[in-house]
């Protein structure tokens, strides 16, 4: 099933477009959007080169027509020009120019026209009011037309109308080759710019193929294994060194777990066996009620023990959750002490131990008043277990700066220097064997520790062997 699962994503991510494809096909769009810019650009320019060139020319010839025209009172003649006609308009060749002279106010009277136009006519556009440049048409070739006014009196008014035209084809296969050549050259940029970005893109992200390849490889079996960092500190290098910080907290996290759970094992399953072989040898012959008497009471005394320490797994689980947030309000911790020593007054009795109580009276803190009592509740607790018959347990709280110190001093054995940084693990006990006889499962400290991290409340531990153990809360003070 998981396979299937693998491969059905394999599938999906197969069908979406990947981050080297994107970025390429981004970076073409803005290059091709440039470049079709500048494509555009050089085109404009070139067709106004050809057209300014052509509209000289047309000038030219108009304005030497128009030279050569006599404007009288009695009307419009134009000199004989025959010479200049054959010279420079009878060509019908490579470039030839055509010229028609129309009166003005009546577009069908030509006064005169070039010898290339035969029966045709250059077309007048009556809507101009000065001289312009336009496209036009003779048959069925396109030409460069420009229509000049000729104007005669103190008033100045038009009389005529000068047209002079040249061929365009010429011009117009220069420009259609021009837009050929642009765009074929686009085309094979683009597709350049594509491959060359694509390969570009494809090794800038290598090494986070590298990471995805190597984080797709890491299981709870291998949690050992890093991803390697680039040689270069970038994104991806900091992507790398993230990765990798957080597969350590991962690790770190899995092995403070699987050795929960396997000092948890261990731990439940001693009193099991216990009560088990217990029950077994029990029915195994009739025995009196003493004997029975004695054993019962050891199973009891067993389940009680197992009873106590699923209970403080339980705390330990529930506190753990990070949803749980403490509930901190401003209470009297001189009040907590006091109900913890009611709690612990028939076992106090029991051993003859001598409860002093020290405080300064200034003794309100901030903190959640429901763990804080199970904080000082564990710490007397032990310290009650350990200390020795009609030995004095000494608990102080005084006010310092801006906490609330409440220690909690006995006269045990004491714990060994090297062993004291290990004290707040979980099912951590100091000597077995030695303790054998003193119930507990070693998660006492352990539940305080995590209650003093949630709480910033600081905790210290100092002890020295055979002269006792003392243990120190900062609680922030109201």
């Amino acid at each position: 099933m998981g396979d299937g699962v693998k491969q059905k994503k394999d599938r999906r991510y197969g069908r979406e477009i990947s981050i080297r494809d994107r970025v390429a096909g981004l970076y073409l769009m803005v290059t091709a959007s440039l470049i079709v810019m500048v494509f555009i650009l050089v085109y404009v320019l070139v067709e106004h080169h050809v057209y300014s060139h052509i509209d000289e020319e047309l000038e030219e010839v108009a304005h030497e027509f128009v030279e050569s025209l006599q404007v009288t009172e009695s009307g419009l003649t134009v000199e004989d020009q025959t010479e200049w006609m054959e010279r420079s308009l009878i060509t019908v060749d490579f470039s030839p120019k055509f010229v028609q002279v129309v009166a003005a106010g009546n577009s069908t009277w030509i006064i005169k026209k070039s010898f290339n136009l035969f029966s045709d006519t250059l077309q007048y556009n009556p809507a101009l009011d000065r001289a312009a440049f336009y496209n036009a048409t003779i048959v069925d070739a396109s030409v460069r037309q420009v229509q000049i006014p000729v104007f005669h009196g103190e008033k100045p008014r038009v009389v005529a109308w000068v047209l002079a035209a040249v061929p365009l084809e010429e011009s117009l296969l220069i420009l259609s080759d021009l837009r050929m050549v642009l765009l074929v050259s686009l085309l094979a940029m683009l597709l350049i710019v594509f491959a060359v970005t694509r390969v570009i893109t494809g090794k800038s992200i290598a090494p986070l193929e590298k990471v995805i390849e190597t984080a797709e490889r890491i299981t709870q079996e291998n949690l050992d294994e890093r991803i390697e960092l680039p040689q270069k500190r970038d994104e991806l290098y900091r992507l790398a060194s993230t990765i990798n910080d957080l597969l350590n907290r991962l690790q770190a996290v899995y092995t403070r777990e699987r050795q929960f759970t396997a000092d948890a094992s261990h731990e439940l399953k001693t009193p099991l066996a216990s009560v088990l072989g217990t029950l077994e040898v029990l029915v195994r012959k009739p025995r009196n009620p003493a004997h029975y008497a004695e054993r019962i009471d050891f199973c009891i005394d067993e389940l009680r023990r197992m009873s106590g320490m699923v209970e403080q797994l339980l705390l330990l689980a529930r506190y753990d959750s990070a949803s749980f947030v403490p509930e901190v309000t401003v209470f009297d911790v001189r009040q907590t002490v006091l109900n913890v020593l009611k709690r612990v007054d028939e076992q106090a009795k029991e051993k003859e131990l001598q409860m002093i109580l020290e405080n300064d009276g200034n003794t309100m803190v901030r903190a959640d008043a429901s763990m804080l009592e199970i904080m000082i509740g564990n710490v007397v607790s032990n310290a009650v277990k350990f200390s020795g018959k009609g030995e004095p347990v000494t608990i102080a709280i005084e006010r310092k700066n801006a906490s609330v110190v409440c220690s909690v001093k006995d006269t045990g054995p004491g714990i060994p220097a090297e062993k004291v940084d290990r004290i707040f693990e979980r099912f951590y006990r100091v000597d077995e064997s030695r303790n054998a006889q003193i119930s507990g499962a070693g998660l006492g400290l352990a539940i305080v520790k995590k209650l003093a991290d949630l709480q910033q409340i600081t905790v210290r531990l100092s002890s020295r062997r055979n002269k006792g153990t003392t243990v120190v809360l900062e609680i922030p003070a109201a």
